[in-house]
């Protein structure tokens, strides 16, 4: 019995190493070992270097890579790669952008994907099938499918889009149609990941985007984390289209499908009442009743209540940490360095410049 898929896929996840995320990695590494491809590579990025904390994420995760019950005849590896010393933290998810052209772009790579994702992301094979078809179809007109997140609300037992901020207009908005769905642009096209074929990688290695200064040309208000994922979005997008990133819609009513939803492991924005992310149903995302999403700013009071509620949660547990919350207080997102060192600074965007 031999049913794998044609795809050889070269998957890089970048993980700021703390105990406290270790089984959202096993969840995102197992998602991928689930995968009936051909081969597949998985390299983990990592800001330590420590040879007990690796042998430990790699006898967590070594079992999920045991030959396939499918009979599949390709390879299943596990790789890291360490950067412990680097000048800001938030260098680490650009330290991955050497894979693409040394090793998925090589004269002798049989890879057929390069996918960067986050440490807590879900990958599904109906994920990878919606990618492969649409990104065919939509090439001709510069656009590329792509992803929302999603949360499950465990407390109304209901999903959320965690970058969807409140309602959008779905009949205002420009929109490509293929088959029964309308492709149109996402409020926020963030989603803490890329795929790219082999098309899609030659032209991300020469874009602006590839590069971690001249990419703030593109995005000035995205720090460093978002635009080492932004992959292509924002490179050079059809006429009416504010990127190439684009959700399909299903005009009866008005929703994304299933399978272009990636689950957010760590499920950590529906709950906290301080930020509007991740409190949209996906079916009210192109409602026409602006007070469809249950979310106003919380009080000062109700900031107040919410960090002495997770006080004890910290005490005990620790600290969640993320790589958002391992840069040094401070530091310029676009410079990464203290306003002291950075100003004046003549990059276009960063705020220093601004304060000169």
């Amino acid at each position: 019995m031999n049913f794998s898929l044609p795809l050889r896929l070269l998957v890089e996840i970048t993980f700021h190493y703390s105990f406290n995320r270790l089984g959202f990695l096993f969840q995102t590494i197992r998602g991928l070992s689930n995968l009936p491809l051909e081969s597949l590579q998985i390299v983990v990025t990592t800001n330590t270097e420590d040879g007990t904390k690796l042998d430990s994420i790699r006898k967590l995760c070594d079992p999920l890579l045991d030959s396939s019950p499918w009979g599949g005849s390709g390879t299943r590896k596990l790789v890291f790669e360490s950067f412990p010393k680097l000048e800001d933290p938030w260098q680490l998810p650009w330290c991955h952008k050497h894979l693409i052209p040394d090793q998925f772009l090589a004269g002798n790579s049989t890879y057929t994907h390069f996918i960067h994702l986050e440490d807590d992301l879900l990958l599904t094979l109906d994920n990878l099938l919606y990618f492969e078809h649409y990104a065919k179809l939509l090439h001709p007109q510069r656009l590329i499918p792509a992803f929302q997140r999603v949360e499950y609300d465990s407390q109304k037992n209901q999903l959320r889009l965690l970058d969807q901020l409140g309602v959008s207009n779905f009949e205002a908005r420009h929109k490509v149609w293929e088959g029964d769905f309308a492709f149109v642009n996402p409020d926020f096209p963030h989603m803490a990941m890329f795929i790219l074929n082999k098309d899609l990688a030659l032209e991300y290695v020469a874009s602006r985007s590839f590069d971690r200064i001249r990419s703030v040309e593109l995005r000035p208000n995205w720090g460093l984390c978002e635009r080492a994922s932004m992959g292509l979005c924002f490179e050079n997008p059809p006429d009416k289209f504010w990127s190439r990133y684009v959700v399909p819609v299903d005009p009866s009513t008005k929703r994304t499908p299933s399978w272009s939803w990636v689950y957010h492991v760590a499920n950590n924005y529906f709950g906290n009442p301080r930020t509007a992310h991740g409190k949209t149903p996906p079916e009210l995302q192109f409602s026409t009743n602006p007070d469809a999403i249950d979310w106003s700013p919380p009080t000062k009071i109700q900031n107040l209540a919410w960090h002495i509620q997770q006080f004890p949660i910290r005490l005990l547990k620790g600290e969640k940490k993320t790589g958002h919350d391992l840069v040094p207080p401070g530091l310029c997102g676009m410079c990464g360095k203290k306003p002291s060192d950075a100003f004046p600074c003549d990059r276009v965007g960063c705020p220093e410049m601004v304060r000169r």
